[in-house]
C-alpha cells in the first residue's frame, strides 16, 4: 500500500513537471541568445502593435499602388511602403537587441476594391494614423518608461513621421472629392 501511493505521489509529480514546463517555455521569449527579453510588458505590446500595423500599410500600400486611380493616391501609397519599411526595420532591431521575438507578428491586410478604391484606401489610412499617432504618443510620453529606452526613442523620433503622413493622407483625400 505504502509502495502503491509513493508510486502515484511520484507519477503525479513527473506529470506535473511535464506539463509546467512547456508552460513556462512559451512563458519566455524565444530569442537567438537564449536570454529573456528586459522590455515592459507595455513595451511590448506596443512594439508587436506597431510593426502589426506598419506590415499592414505596407501591405495596403502595395495594394493601392495596382489598384488606385489617382495618382496623389499612388504616390501616398509609395511613402506609406518607404516609410513603414523603414519603421518595421527599426522596430525588427528593436526587438533582436532587446531579445524579444516579432516573427510570428503578420499584417492583416484590408480588402477594399470597387470604384471608390483611393477614398476607402486613404479614409482608412487616416483613421489608422490617428490611432496611431495617440499610440505614438502615448508610449512617447510613458512616464513609467526609461527616458533612453530605445521603443520610447523610436516612438519619439517616429510620431513626427506620422503625424506628416495624416497630413499627406488629408491632402490627397481632398483631392478624391
Amino acid at each position: 500500500m505504502k509502495k502503491s501511493l509513493i508510486t502515484r505521489v511520484a507519477f503525479t509529480a513527473i506529470a506535473a513537471l511535464c506539463f509546467i514546463a512547456p508552460a513556462r517555455a512559451t512563458d519566455e521569449t524565444p530569442a537567438s541568445s537564449g536570454k529573456k527579453s528586459n522590455l515592459s510588458m507595455n513595451d511590448k505590446m506596443f512594439v508587436k502593435k506597431a510593426y502589426k500595423d506598419g506590415l499592414g500599410e505596407v501591405e495596403n500600400g502595395k495594394m493601392a499602388k495596382e489598384k488606385a486611380k489617382n495618382d496623389a493616391t499612388k504616390e501616398v501609397a509609395e511613402r506609406m511602403i518607404t516609410d513603414h519599411s523603414k519603421a518595421n526595420e527599426q522596430l525588427e532591431a528593436i526587438a533582436k537587441e532587446e531579445n524579444f521575438d516579432i516573427s510570428s507578428v503578420k499584417a492583416e491586410p484590408s480588402h477594399m476594391s470597387g470604384a471608390d478604391f483611393d477614398k476607402e484606401y486613404l479614409t482608412m489610412l487616416m483613421k489608422h494614423h490617428k490611432k496611431d499617432i495617440a499610440m505614438f504618443e502615448k508610449e512617447a510620453n510613458d512616464p513609467g518608461a526609461k527616458e533612453d529606452s530605445d521603443v520610447k526613442q523610436f516612438a519619439k523620433h517616429t510620431l513626427p513621421i506620422l503625424k506628416e503622413h495624416l497630413q499627406i493622407v488629408e491632402e490627397a483625400l481632398a483631392k478624391t472629392k
